[in-house]
């Protein structure tokens, strides 16, 4: 900042205010002495006035017009006169070097007034004060005073009180430049970062010359124009980041968005999933795997699988991918575990790890593991694998029976020997005859390809009917058969030849899993808006773990005992129940171990309608 610039200027003002207040002081004194002049002329005329003409007439130092120009020679007294109304002087007094005008007076000068006469002939104009005489012995006359008009000059007197007030103004000069320089030095040191900042921005950009807008601050004017172009610069960049700040902003909703859709979308998967830094820290876990490991998701999100995993199979599995002493060529492979859960009883789980590769084959994004529920598989898995043996051995014993009985037919002679063994021939018949049938059964429904042709039946005869065939059955196991049916039974909607399925179904369980010199017992009665079929027997019953499970497909419960061990295939329950819903009914079942078992089958009564004969 160059401040000589400031002084000069501050000289300069401090001059032209001098200049200017005595100016002012200077026409204040002439508009005072004007005033003083109109007050004294307009006094002296009156007082004239009133005097006699004969004390007015006389010469310059006689008469009283002359001691009046003794008494008010100071240089502004012009002239005093005495004239008659046409204007011819009677008698005057004049200073050195005036003369009375001879300008008539106006018409109408009837009393006292006063008049300017301009400058002429080389004098000063002169303002004049005239009034009429009282004194009248002459005719009528008139008193004329005139005094210079004032000029515009410095009386002496205020020569010391202007030259003290210019001193004045001149000290505060030096003192109005500290202030300013010490108000400018912020102003200065900001034009120096400006400077600086152009600099800098200069070196930036490679550029030689200075940034535009960023020039050395010489001046006020100058620090003012950078300081505006700095800060259109920088409001442009700012407005520039705005932008990107918005851009930015919109983007981060939008991966917000996607993120909350995708974590979404594999929150609703049904599998569990476990997501893996390299390091082996979990970085997100889906809802599913707390009830599937028993671990609260607490406890396993941003912890390293060691401190929660308490599965051995499923922590030698996370073991390979926690990079660490692993090979690539291992660790980038997927890889499947099957396991029991530690945590959670009777819960079959498959864990599949599969590495979160980049473009190149390198693990970059950690693993991700997949954890199922197989329990049902598993399940199914192991009744297979038991329906299977059960029905090899189902199919072997019949046909062993079958060879040994069919070697004696042929070797026997006794007739008797014979026929036991053509009866013992055909119930092995008859007992793989009914499990093909149960088996193409199963196979119909699960296709989809049993649909029942139901009419409005009785159900009187088809009861009986199913207790006439599994009546001799009963007898050959010493077991009592028993028919308990009311005098009339409503009708019902059923496929008589599918449901002849599942009452046979119930009455062989009824009849195979009874004990010697018990009782099975088919009935039923009419309800509200329902029939009750029930089968009961006094056999070795079901226990509390196995009832719910009974109806489920290849289930067989458990059997401690061996001298209750009656094999079966585990298909017989499950097709009943199949059959029974395909007719909108339910089965259900009442068992205590030791006691004996009632299976229940309910059935919606058909209410009659015209035309529709009843079978």
């Amino acid at each position: 900042m160059k401040l000589n610039r400031i002084g000069i200027a501050l000289i300069a003002s401090a001059l032209l205010v001098i200049a200017l207040v005595v100016s002012l002081l200077v026409m204040r004194q002439q508009d005072s002495r004007l005033a003083e002049v109109r007050v004294k002329g307009a006094a002296v005329a009156r007082s004239l006035s009133s005097l006699p003409i004969a004390a007015l007439k006389g010469g310059a130092g006689n008469g009283l017009l002359g001691t009046l120009f003794a008494y008010h020679d100071n240089g502004d007294f012009a002239y005093a006169a005495v004239t008659d109304a046409g204007g011819r002087t009677l008698t005057d007094v004049a200073g050195r070097g005036t003369l009375v005008p001879g300008a008539p007076l106006p018409v109408d000068a009837a009393g006292f007034n006063e008049r300017l006469l301009p400058a002429a002939g080389g004098m000063r104009a002169i303002h004049e004060f005239y009034g009429p005489l009282l004194d009248r012995s002459q005719g009528a006359a008139f008193v004329r005073v005139g005094f210079y008009q004032p000029a515009y000059a410095l009386l002496p007197r205020d020569v010391s009180f202007l030259a003290l007030l210019a001193l004045m103004m001149f000290m505060l000069v030096p003192l109005i430049y500290m202030v300013v320089k010490r108000e400018m030095a912020p102003l200065d040191a900001l034009g120096r970062q400006l400077r600086q900042l152009a600099v800098e921005q200069n070196r930036q950009n490679a550029q030689n010359a200075r940034a535009p807008g960023l020039e050395a601050a010489c001046d006020v004017r100058e620090l003012a124009h950078s300081l505006q172009s700095w800060l259109q610069t920088t409001g442009a960049r700012i407005a520039e980041l705005e932008h990107a700040s918005l851009n930015a902003t919109a983007d981060n909703r939008v991966l917000q968005y996607g993120s909350k859709k995708l974590t979404a979308a594999l929150q609703s998967l049904p599998d569990g999933l476990l997501m893996l830094a390299p390091g082996g820290v979990v970085s997100f876990a889906s809802d599913k795997i707390e009830p599937l490991l028993g671990v609260p998701l607490k406890d396993i999100l941003e912890q390293p699988f060691e401190f929660w995993c308490r599965d051995p199979a499923l922590r030698a599995l996370l073991a390979r991918y926690d990079g660490e002493g692993i090979e690539a060529s291992h660790a980038l492979r997927p890889a499947s575990v099957d396991f029991t859960s530690a945590n959670v009883e009777g819960k079959y789980l498959s864990a599949t790890a599969q590495p979160l590769t980049a473009a190149h084959g390198q693990m970059a994004f950690g693993t991700l593991v997949v954890v199922r529920d197989v329990t049902r598989e598993q399940l199914a898995r192991q009744a297979g694998n038991d329906f299977v043996a059960h029905v090899s051995h189902e199919l072997k014993s019949p046909l062993n029976v079958i060879g040994m009985y069919a070697e004696t037919l042929a070797d026997a002679d006794d007739e008797s020997l014979r026929v036991e063994s053509l009866n013992v021939i055909q119930d092995e018949i008859e007992r793989m005859n009914a499990l093909v049938g149960n088996l193409l059964n199963v196979s119909k429904l699960e296709t989809g390809s049993m649909s029942p042709e139901r009419n409005r039946v009785r159900l009187d005869d088809l009861l009986r009917d199913a207790y006439d065939n599994a009546l001799p059955r009963a007898t050959g196991k010493q077991l009592r058969m028993a028919l308990d049916l009311p005098r009339e039974l409503e009708a019902v909607a059923i496929d008589k030849d599918l449901f002849r399925i599942a009452l046979n179904n119930l009455l062989t369980n009824a009849i195979k899993y009874n004990r010697p010199g018990g009782s099975v017992t088919l009935s039923a009665h009419n309800e509200e808006h329902e029939i009750v079929i029930k089968v009961t027997d006094t056999g070795i019953g079901i226990g509390p773990q196995d009832r719910e499970h009974v109806f489920d497909k290849f289930y067989r419960a458990a059997e401690t005992d061996a001298r209750t061990a009656r094999g079966g295939h585990g298909l017989g329950l499950y097709l009943t129940a199949q059959i029974v819903e395909l007719h909108h009914g339910r089965v259900s079942v009442d068992s205590e171990l030791g006691t004996g078992s009632t299976f229940s089958i309910h059935l919606k009564i058909a209410p009659a309608a015209a035309g529709v004969a009843t079978l």
